[in-house]
């Protein structure tokens, strides 16, 4: 954490199981093609375990180890494995074993001003770091009902969404900016933004924006850029650093500016009214999908590709680990 804070009090917002709606079913009964089976499927807390082995292998102190594990594998529970666990090998051992992230690195307070601080994160494993700045921004959300921690000194973190929805188990809703340190650029490969809000009676509200996707029209492309390099890349002072991330970090808690019940029935309301069917195909919001994929993982396993199971498995070897075993 980035420093003691209060305990946060109970709040009445906790995110719903998935139940898909009686309203939301169609009539009849749709055909499901069943493709044929190519993956493997290892328990949710076997996977996390082994991955946060990885990781303490790497030198990354245990603790930090297993909040990176559950955000490498954000992308194969929530059903998008492309940007999940396929990174380990690819992209976040490389930088641990070149020393280009720092894994035992001591973030620096820069500034702290009760509600708001900034952080240098001095190349600590981003998949911590941005999850940690988010759980002090809840502590500090908590407090004075806004919590903000703007991050520089950050490497690839993984998806915003993931970090953002830290802030869900506390009833809040969470923000997560993010800049390359060029300025007036997303740099290639960042996930610029990701937030999360309480669905109320649905699933929670997740949504992650990737760089690829800013290429709508030519005013509003450059507004929310612009609008992610004043947040994440001006407040941070990553401009002033070559190959760096700077991040805005933000927590709000909707109790402290309303009465939890009345948000909770506002936001069944909202959530609720994005649902139905088009031509049979159902119209859901972002977030749907993933916890339902998310259930299905907690109860049948997570699917894995037999390429990155073998992948897993040299890594089992080569560090002298168990390896998962799948079914």
């Amino acid at each position: 954490m980035l420093g003691p804070l209060s305990t946060l009090d109970e709040v009445a917002l906790r995110p719903r199981t998935f139940r898909s709606p009686r309203s939301a079913r169609p009539a009849t009964q749709q055909h499901v093609e069943i493709p044929e089976q190519s993956l493997l499927r290892i328990p949710v807390e076997e996977l996390l375990s082994f991955v946060t082995e990885v990781f303490a292998a790497h030198d990354v102190p245990r603790a930090r180890a297993r909040i990176a594990a559950e955000a490498i594998c954000h992308g194969d529970l929530t059903g998008n494995p492309r940007i999940g666990l396929a990174g380990l090998t690819r992209t976040y051992l490389p930088l641990l074993e070149s020393r280009q992230v720092r894994p035992r690195a001591e973030p620096l307070v820069i500034a702290d001003r009760g509600a708001a601080a900034l952080v240098d994160c001095r190349r600590a494993l981003g998949l911590w770091a941005v999850s940690d700045a988010m759980d002090s921004a809840v502590l500090r959300a908590g407090r004075y009902g806004v919590g903000l921690v703007s991050l520089r000194g950050v490497n690839a973190f993984g998806r915003a969404g993931h970090h953002a929805g830290r802030a869900l188990p506390h009833g809040m809703i969470g923000l997560v900016l993010a800049t390359g340190g060029e300025r007036n650029t997303v740099r290639e490969g960042v996930n610029p933004l990701g937030m999360a809000a309480p669905g109320g009676a649905y699933p929670a509200f997740v949504f992650d924006l990737d760089a690829a996707g800013l290429d709508g029209p030519a005013p509003a492309t450059a507004g929310l850029m612009l609008l992610v390099e004043v947040f994440a890349g001006l407040l941070s002072g990553v401009e002033d650093h070559d190959h760096d991330t700077g991040l805005f970090v933000m927590a709000i808690a909707p109790t402290a500016l309303r009465s939890a019940d009345g948000f909770y029935r506002a936001a069944s309301a909202l959530f609720g009214s994005l649902l139905g069917w088009d031509d049979g195909a159902p119209i859901r919001y972002p977030g749907w999908r993933e916890a339902e994929h998310l259930e299905q993982c907690q109860a049948l396993g997570v699917p894995i590709d037999v390429h990155l199971y073998r992948e897993l498995a040299a890594l089992a070897t080569d560090l002298h680990l168990p390896l998962p075993q799948g079914s």
